[in-house]
């Protein structure tokens, strides 16, 4: 561990988007609004910081850790979902910490290093819980089209791909589908923490993240096919108002307990502590609004 001195925490971008979201912008509102000397920075930006943690979202370019090195800054990584996509955590030995957003994840990559974290992502403040009622169900898909695996919409259920935080009040379920593989083992919580902060009922499949955090009597789940999905939507119909979906509720209305921005920020100071005393501000400030996190 690097020597205990004062230090900010400094977000690291190399690009705009949900990652950076609401893994950057929004850890460094909240963090500020604990009166913590936060901001988030594109990563063109580093050559001025020293004596920093410096919290890389998703990747890092080896000359920026070497050089952040060289300045005094502890090295983090937030491994996000790169894990889906790639075989390991490239310059894994020169970072003191690492987050992850699930605990296969870290299982599998954090392989027992002290300075490895599970911090399961925030439900976005933005979101409020549906105005759907509960005579009929319906469903939404929440997120980037790229996320979506039928091609056609699947029947009763609509695509929301923009505009998530109002056109999501329309709906009182929310269709999770990870396909076999790493996405299955990897992909973090986002879909699980928005229908909890939705108050919506989840359709999933029983992939790692639904599991860490619904457990695995949860009654929704699906298998990842189109016919096994369109089954599934169709007993949540059935279900709707009963002893099942009052079930899914209180499990979800317990991740959505523990899932708030103060008690994600709750584990983001624990971990940062271990690199250093963390730099105050001059007075606590207001965190400011908040950027889209996506799904």
């Amino acid at each position: 561990m690097r020597r205990r001195v004062s230090r900010e925490v400094v977000f690291v971008k190399y690009y705009e988007k949900g990652s950076t979201d609401i893994a950057a912008d929004q850890m460094a509102a909240a963090l500020r609004g604990r009166g913590i000397a936060s901001r988030a920075l594109p990563a063109g930006e580093l050559a001025t910081v020293r004596d920093a943690v410096l919290v890389f979202i998703k990747r890092a370019d080896l000359a920026h850790l070497l050089a952040g090195r060289a300045r005094g800054n502890a090295l983090v990584i937030d491994v996000h979902d790169t894990i889906v996509f790639r075989r390991g955590v490239r310059w894994s030995w020169l970072y003191d910490g690492m987050i992850f957003r699930n605990r296969r994840g870290c299982a599998d990559f954090g392989r027992g290093r002290p300075g490895a974290v599970v911090i399961p992502h925030h439900w976005d403040e933005r979101y409020r819980p549906h105005e759907a009622g509960e005579r009929s169900l319906r469903t939404a898909f929440i997120g980037d089209s790229r996320s979506w695996p039928f091609g056609p919409p699947l029947e009763g259920v609509e695509l929301v791909l923009d505009d998530w935080f109002r056109r999501a009040l329309a709906f009182n379920a929310h269709l999770s589908i990870r396909q076999p593989g790493r996405e299955w083992l990897y992909k973090p919580n986002l879909k699980v923490a928005t229908a909890a902060a939705c108050n919506a009922v989840l359709i999933t499949t029983r992939d790692e993240s639904a599991r860490e955090h619904l457990g695995d009597d949860y009654p929704f789940c699906v298998g990842p096919t189109r016919e096994e999905a369109a089954a599934g939507v169709r007993r949540a119909a059935d279900a709707i108002g009963g002893p099942e979906w009052a079930r899914a509720l209180a499990t979800l209305a317990a991740v959505r307990e523990m899932g708030t921005l103060a008690r994600i920020t709750d584990l983001y100071v624990e971990f940062l502590e271990r690199f250093g005393t963390l730099a105050a501000l001059p007075s606590a400030v207001a965190s400011p609004d908040l950027v889209p996190s996506r799904q």
